[in-house]
């Protein structure tokens, strides 16, 4: 009996044992190492550059997990590679198309400020011009009047014809001022016309060329721009250096164990459009996702 106890009891303690182990189990208690390999210079990247968005991937897995998920490691089995394709070569040419309309929309917006100057300076000219035509008309009117009274009584007097005369100077004077003013407001009507029509064609060329970009550039981007096949990292494609730490991290979690979830605004999520890239973090799917991984 003494001896079917004391079995017994060694029996539970290797039980109790084993099952202290499986909960305990952590897939995630060591970090993976990995190590950068090919960077091909036609992503206009650097090296160093890499590494820099590499540990800023890192970075956003650590604060979700709390610890260390990634170790950069020379002789780490694990590479991550930068491969240069016809989806980077059409990457590179949206963002020059990009360029494009930003700098034609930054013109329009100049031009349309311009066009508005012009069009108050213009507006307040014509205004002034009417007030001092609709004054000399009257001026002329009453001069004549002054005239064929005159004229009715047979003539004016010496003193009032020399009058008469120095009157006609200033209203032809006036005259020629007018014209002078009527000749601005025409060249001012035709550079607000210019402008008008330079507005018009930017906003014109806008408008298709945003057209373009949308019909070949708008579609929401599938995460095709890297992939890991168990491995190897590959990144195929990106948009600037905030995208890149986008898809690394999106890489190394799938390297990490992890699957992709439903967020869309999730750094594994499958579509990669609405991720904020300005600042970037772990959504709450993929802390979720991270648990399941890591049998916590």
């Amino acid at each position: 009996m003494a001896r079917r106890a004391a079995l017994l009891g060694l029996l539970l303690c290797v039980g109790t044992g084993a099952a202290i182990w499986k909960f305990t189990r952590d897939p995630c208690a060591a970090p993976v190492a990995y190590r950068l390999d090919r960077v091909d210079e036609r992503f206009g990247v650097s090296r160093e550059d890499v590494v820099v968005a590499l540990r800023e991937a890192e970075a956003l897995w650590r604060r979700a997990a709390g610890r260390d998920l990634f170790v950069q490691r020379s002789t780490a089995p694990l590479v991550v590679n930068l491969v240069y394709d016809e989806r980077q070569r059409a990457t590179q040419g949206s963002a020059r198309m990009r360029q494009s309309l930003d700098q034609t929309r930054d013109a329009h917006a100049q031009v349309g400020e311009a066009y508005a100057f012009s069009r108050r300076t213009w507006e307040g000219r014509r205004r002034d011009y009417q007030d001092a035509s609709a004054s000399y008309q009257q001026r002329v009117q009453a001069f004549n009047g002054r005239v064929q009274d005159w004229n009715s009584r047979g003539g004016a007097p010496p003193d009032v014809q020399a009058r008469l005369e120095s009157e006609r100077a200033q209203l032809d004077e006036q005259r020629q001022q007018l014209e002078a003013q009527r000749a601005v407001l025409e060249e001012l009507a035709a550079g607000v016309n210019r402008l008008a029509d330079r507005g018009n064609a930017l906003a014109t060329s806008h408008q298709d060329g945003a057209s373009t970009f949308n019909a070949l550039y708008g579609a929401p981007r599938q995460f095709h721009q890297g992939e890991f096949d168990g491995r190897e990292i590959t990144v195929f494609e990106f948009y600037d250096p905030r995208d890149l730490v986008l898809v690394l991290a999106h890489e190394l979690g799938h390297a990490r164990g992890l699957g992709h979830v439903d967020d869309p605004t999730a750094i594994m999520h499958a579509v990669g459009n609405r991720q904020d890239l300005a600042a970037p973090q772990a959504t709450p799917a993929d802390v979720q996702e991270l648990r399941r991984a890591c049998g916590r």
